[in-house]
């Protein structure tokens, strides 16, 4: 009989110890911004949006896995616990536990990471919109285009995203614009450190890093894939079957006359 016990299998104990770890990080990031607020260290407006970050990240590290149940479709196992644990470190670890200050540079970090994982993700859907119907190195060379534009597509929107949410919510400095602030002058003019802004500098910062973190991880698979073709099938999407109806001769027999 075939073993269907669910943590019998490897991939999904580590999705499990993956999670595990993840929430009691975001448990402890919840707690910390509790006593930090409860001492006095942080506003109230600051702690209001830790929670909010922290909800979110527990919604993002579940869209993973709740996307591949609704595709029926699974990534494979490196990638998808590499996006969990990036949504953990964006969301938790940059606002919860406030990496972004904490850590100058962190920003920046995770938008490099973000063009390696996304160009990984881009070879996962290339793969089944290409099919079969190319071959050889011009499959590969697709493949890594593919997913070299959906790397930058993602950073795009991201970056549009930021944008949004400064023009909506005017307390937010998700594209850093009050760091080069000097002074709000009374016609409603601002003195800036830079001609260009801290803004503009912040935004394409990230996509500059966004696409190095590109180049750097597709230039050298595209060498491999040339190499060894066989390696590109590791990206592909492993289809989750349906559940079958038990077969007639599984059924339990009916109750016999007495």
């Amino acid at each position: 009989m075939e073993n269907t016990r669910f943590f019998s299998q490897k991939r999904n104990l580590a999705a499990l110890v993956v999670c595990a770890v993840l929430l009691a990080g975001l448990i402890a990031g919840v707690i910390l911004s509790a006593v930090l607020y409860r001492n006095g260290a942080i506003p109230a407006d600051n702690f209001q949006r830790r929670m909010m970050f922290a909800e979110l990240c527990l919604l993002l590290c579940a869209a993973v896995f709740l996307a591949e149940l609704i595709l029926r479709v699974r990534f494979p196992v490196f990638l998808e616990l590499s996006l969990a644990v990036f949504a953990f470190a964006c969301l938790a670890g940059g606002t919860v536990f406030d990496l972004y200050n904490i850590i100058p540079v962190w920003d920046k970090i995770l938008h490099t990471l973000s063009g390696v994982l996304f160009s990984a993700a881009g070879l996962c859907l290339a793969l089944p919109l290409i099919g079969k119907q190319i071959t050889g190195a011009r499959r590969i060379a697709v493949c890594v285009i593919v997913a070299a534009l959906f790397s930058l597509a993602v950073g795009y929107l991201w970056e549009i995203y930021e944008f949004t949410v400064d023009c909506i919510d005017p307390s937010s400095n998700c594209q850093r614009w009050e760091n080069g602030l000097i002074e709000a002058l009374p016609d409603g003019t601002y003195l800036v450190d830079d001609r260009r802004g801290s803004a503009l500098l912040d935004t394409m910062g990230d996509m500059i890093v966004n696409l190095i973190g590109t180049i750097a991880f597709l230039v050298p698979v595209l060498f491999v894939f040339l190499k060894k073709p066989a390696v590109l099938e590791q990206f592909a999407l492993e289809r989750i079957p349906r559940r079958k109806a038990k077969a007639d001769g599984d059924q339990l027999p009916p109750p016999s006359a007495s």
